[in-house]
């Protein structure tokens, strides 16, 4: 992570963190992303790094970023090869003494808020190494998204449940933490690159009893997303059987 007097301000502080955001023709609102993560971040006096993975943009993403770039903020381009890839790429390259990695969706979705409310509970449970966040919680998310969008989402996770054992309510909302050790060590084991690879972090983590809980987030549907509901399912499902095939290979 590059130093300069803004980084040195916040060295002594006890918090650090690494957030990835898997980026794919993202011109119009990658900017405003980092601006709002900024902002929040920066009061907060952390030690962070924002880490863009540009999935092979072919719009004006990559000109927006440099135009972005500061001490606080690395971009890293990868082929096309698929979201999970992408975070794969963040993750495995983040600075290893901090204490957290998040990655998060660019449409920003999520509140930059919760990155304090994640922190907060891995402060007061040491035995917790992740953090799922949810929109389907029964204590009450606000979901704000199209109800086919939701049919969907609790069909996949139907699916998910019967086929591997995982019953989180949401594997699937883009915002998730992790102690950084166990980040390193679940990612290097990760081989699904699409959408799936959420499921598959959360199985290889439950195979070697790592503690996930999962965390109620407001959540809000952006317009302009990069997954195709109908297009995506069959290529979802089948990194899903991947999933089940792999299980030998994940054991740490």
């Amino acid at each position: 992570m590059t130093e300069n007097l803004d980084y040195k301000k916040y060295k002594n502080a006890k918090t650090s963190l690494s957030i990835i955001i898997p980026a794919y023709n993202e011109e119009k609102r990658i900017k405003q992303t980092i601006i709002a993560l900024r902002s929040y971040l920066k009061p907060k006096k952390y030690i962070y790094e924002i880490i863009v993975v540009d999935d092979g943009s072919t719009d004006g993403t990559l000109s927006v970023l440099k135009d972005t770039l500061s001490a606080d903020l690395r971009v890293i381009t990868i082929t096309k090869s698929g979201k999970g890839a992408a975070v794969k790429e963040g993750v495995m390259s983040a600075d290893k003494e901090n204490e957290y990695v998040f990655f998060m969706d660019a449409d920003l979705s999520t509140d930059p808020s919760e990155i304090g409310a994640f922190i907060d509970i891995f402060k007061e449970e040491p035995e917790t190494n992740a953090i799922i966040g949810s929109r389907y919680l029964p204590e009450g998310s606000v979901i704000i998204q199209p109800p086919f969008r939701n049919l969907v989402g609790r069909t996949f996770s139907l699916i998910k449940s019967k086929l591997l054992g995982i019953n989180f309510f949401d594997s699937q909302c883009g915002f998730k933490a992790f102690r950084m050790q166990t980040a390193k060590k679940l990612f290097a084991k990760s081989e699904i690159k699409g959408f799936s690879f959420d499921v598959e972090i959360l199985y290889i983590a439950l195979l070697n009893g790592i503690k996930v809980k999962e965390k109620s987030v407001n959540w809000h549907h952006k317009p302009g997303g990069h997954v195709n509901l109908i297009a995506d399912s069959i290529p979802m499902l089948i990194e899903l059987f991947q999933v089940f095939l792999n299980r030998n290979k994940y054991f740490l």
